[in-house]
């Protein structure tokens, strides 16, 4: 019976999954106690829509590792759907996720384990003593998480890992939200249930670079925004009603102006200003209320999440 599942996303760096699986090994060897661990122990890889040749690598080192499982998706669907697809393949009354690159040592999941055995809660989170990226990357995540957490009312730690682990009953509360746009750490505050919190390492990355580029980040941050809150809607509707409100008071003035017999001369080069302002604003408004249409549009379509192309090793 299956106990411990994790689901590591694989996006064109596979080539870090062997030497992530001999670590992984080691820790649940000794944690188990056990020379085997596939009896109890899951790994399940998936490959969303690598541009290499990371399934066929995965494929090997799953042979390599009886507990490690692959699941090649048809293209990219982006890493937190890829995410729910392993999610929806586990087996384990204990699941979790983290990244191939050993920033976080699986050896830190041992620490959530024992959380999970000393305190009744349905999902562990981590928290970072520091992080191992670069400034730029460590700053930028601090501030997106600061921004989300202002406009969704979260509370989100803004130093907290990607490493989280949950048991069945949150997997499955999770499971039941079927909304397109996800993101992870937003819907798993929406869900509520009870958490906890491990303090945890976060090392530099060892070996390759990174494919959440800034603009990828920011790119989330866009997804995450625009799904969770409503927030820039209703900003854009008290901006319209106080241009609208200006707007009423120099016409009003003007008036004011005219009728006292008042010499005005309007400018030829402020009216257009002031024409080409409104009109951006304008623009400005009606593109945020459409990014949300289109969301609707997204979810109404009806598709599934994800598409598997292959498995390998999955029963």
């Amino acid at each position: 019976m299956i106990v411990y599942s994790m689901v590591i996303p694989i996006y064109n760096d596979a080539m870090l999954a062997e030497s992530f699986c001999s670590e992984f090994k080691k820790v649940f060897v000794n944690y188990l106690n056990k020379e085997t661990i596939e009896d109890e122990v899951e790994l399940i890889f998936i490959n969303d829509g690598s541009l290499n040749d990371s399934y066929n690598q995965l494929k090997i080192i799953c042979d390599k590792f009886h507990f490690a499982k692959a699941i090649d998706l048809s293209r990219n669907f982006g890493q937190h759907i890829a995410l729910t697809c392993g999610y929806e393949h586990s087996k384990g009354e204990y699941i979790g996720m983290m990244n191939v690159d050993m920033q976080e040592h699986p050896k830190e999941i041992i620490k959530y384990l024992n959380y999970f055995k000393s305190n009744e809660v349905d999902i562990v989170l981590g928290l970072r003593e520091s992080r191992g990226d670069r400034y730029i990357n460590s700053m930028t995540s601090k501030l997106f998480t600061l921004l989300l957490n202002k406009l969704t009312g979260d509370t989100t730690p803004v130093n907290s890992s990607t490493l989280r682990v949950m048991n069945r009953r949150f997997l499955t509360a999770y499971l039941s939200l079927r909304e397109k746009s996800r993101y992870l750490p937003a819907l798993e505050n929406w869900l509520g249930f009870k958490r906890g919190y491990v303090t945890i390492e976060h090392k530099e990355r060892t070996f390759g670079k990174s494919t959440y580029t800034l603009r990828k980040r920011w790119g989330m941050a866009y997804e995450a925004i625009t799904s969770f809150s409503d927030l820039p809607l209703r900003i854009a509707t008290r901006a319209g009603f106080l241009i609208a409100l200006i707007g009423f008071i120099l016409m009003t003035v003007l008036i004011i102006k005219k009728l006292f017999f008042i010499p005005f001369q309007p400018g030829y080069s402020s009216t257009i200003s002031i024409i080409i302002f409104l009109s951006g604003v304008q623009i400005m408004f009606i593109g945020m209320a459409s990014i949300y249409i289109g969301r609707i549009f997204r979810e109404v379509q009806g598709r599934p999440l994800y598409i598997v192309r292959e498995t390998h090793n999955l029963k």
